[in-house]
């Protein structure tokens, strides 16, 4: 069985490195034509959105042509400038809980610990090593470039549970852990379980109305985190 993590704000805060690191990336790219003229990433609605479609909506605000080619720019930019940022501000924290929550899944003999996010898996690499968790701990990342909409990214993921335990997995098998109501929204598309945390930008309150089946403020209490595994995965047994 599968559990797929979401990275900022279910694992981590960055405190606004990724849009900080867009944003210079994106003018040093493409530099402001007038004083004053900048992107606006503070006007965009990040909260579960996939990378490339905020790149998209960036460039649109200046009225830039998108291009396959413009788009390796801004990866390859975007990483070196997130890189250089971790490395000289240190801003990434981990969230109470969540490293014992992915080694505890990881150490689980039925159980394969993997990303599910937005990010590119540079950036988002980059982020859970600054938190102090190994990405190496997941047997693998689904990726914000490789679907077109964050409901397209469980069934990856699925797919490569499937080849990992060398079996189909149903939907049902594979639990996605999210802090916004996009993370709910794309697990009940798929047809998939979903543990909702308080610990990003939604509040218990405001993730209750999209029935998440599992609901928690954080994840510092592991007993309570596994038992919300267990009822959404029934037996955790290999």
């Amino acid at each position: 069985m599968l559990v797929l993590f979401d990275i900022d704000g279910t694992l981590l805060k960055s405190r606004g490195v990724g849009l900080r690191a867009m944003q210079a990336a994106l003018e040093e790219l493409h530099p402001p034509r007038h004083p004053g003229d900048t992107h606006d990433v503070e006007a965009i609605d990040t909260a579960g959105r996939l990378d490339p479609l905020i790149w998209r909506e960036l460039l649109e605000q200046r009225g830039i042509e998108a291009t396959e080619e413009g788009h390796e720019a801004f990866r390859r930019n975007y990483g070196d400038r997130m890189h250089s940022m971790i490395e000289a501000e240190r801003p990434v924290i981990c969230l109470d809980g969540a490293a014992e929550a992915v080694a505890w899944v990881r150490d689980h003999p039925g159980l394969i610990a993997a990303l599910l996010t937005g990010n590119y898996p540079e950036t988002g690499r980059l982020k859970v090593a600054g938190a102090g968790i190994d990405p190496d701990d997941f047997a693998f990342g689904v990726w914000g470039f490789e679907a077109d909409t964050r409901r397209g990214l469980p069934p990856i993921g699925i797919a490569r549970a499937g080849e990992h335990l060398g079996r189909p997995l149903k939907p049902e098998e594979a639990v996605i852990v999210g802090d916004t109501p996009a993370d709910i929204d794309c697990a009940r598309a798929a047809g998939c379980p979903v543990i909702a945390v308080a610990t990003g930008r939604f509040s218990t309150d405001e993730l209750a109305p999209h029935d998440p089946d599992e609901l928690l403020e954080d994840l510092s209490d592991l007993e309570r985190f596994t038992s919300a595994l267990e009822r959404c995965l029934g037996s955790l047994d290999p």
